[in-house]
């Protein structure tokens, strides 16, 4: 089980620091907070989920947002993690002097790489309905403003820096971020909102292959649009 470090000093004594509790605690809430949202998720049904008395909760995090608060900061901790190798390479790469389709394939490699966190990844299972009610706004202020600041607005710096490139000077910065966002989005739905596309299509899950075929068809969108961008900068 992974650890998650408590907010209150050691040196006051009581529970162990970074112990299991407060990893109990923050897995409880995930899914408490993803099924009720923020309001309908009550301290005393969190710990009681999480095995542990109320006293426990409040030592770990203070209050009902401070557990929010380490539940999204685990979350972001750890799509971070996945998705920071393959971010650092594509701004590394728009360090140099790569041609088009180089930028092109960096800009494929990010997108694949989100795709199987959101789509793959058993982590996410029990955080899709989490994220979901705070990217729609419905948790404290903080919680959003995290995961946009230390995922979404990495994502967007390095795909729209990408889209910049492929465009050339005349493009302008907020066209490029628009462009990366709506490309980047094809795959939300699946995500957010997975149980009615399932339904639309009529699968239950995803197999490997619905997820090629889901994939192969975002690739090919991706690169043509993209593709279509070089040209449109060559005739400008």
């Amino acid at each position: 089980m992974t650890t998650i470090h408590r907010r209150r000093p050691a040196s006051e004594g009581g529970y162990t620091c970074g112990d299991e509790t407060s990893a109990r605690i923050v897995e409880a809430a995930l899914n408490l907070f993803g099924e009720r949202g923020y309001e309908g998720a009550s301290t005393r049904d969190i710990a009681e989920r999480a095995g542990v008395n109320a006293p426990a909760l409040n030592y770990y995090f203070n209050n009902k947002e401070g557990v929010y608060r380490a539940c999204t900061e685990y979350m972001v901790e750890r799509t971070w993690d996945y998705l920071a190798p393959t971010i650092e390479a594509a701004q590394a790469l728009l360090g140099t002097r790569p041609d088009s389709e180089q930028l092109i394939e960096s800009f494929c490699s990010v997108q694949s790489k989100i795709a199987e966190f959101m789509l793959l990844s058993n982590r996410t299972t029990n955080w899709r309905k989490f994220y979901a009610r705070e990217q729609a706004g419905l948790g404290p202020s903080a919680g959003e403003e995290q995961v946009d600041q230390r995922i979404g607005q990495r994502i967007i710096g390095v795909t729209s820096g990408i889209i910049s490139r492929l465009m050339g000077p005349g493009a302008s910065a907020d066209e490029c971020t628009l462009r990366a966002m709506t490309l980047t989005g094809q795959l939300l739905p699946f995500h957010l909102t997975r149980a009615s596309v399932f339904k639309s299509l009529g699968w239950d899950v995803m197999t490997p292959e619905r997820y090629a075929l889901l994939m192969g068809i975002v690739r090919e969108q991706t690169e043509t649009l993209l593709r279509g961008l070089i040209r449109q900068s060559n005739n400008i």
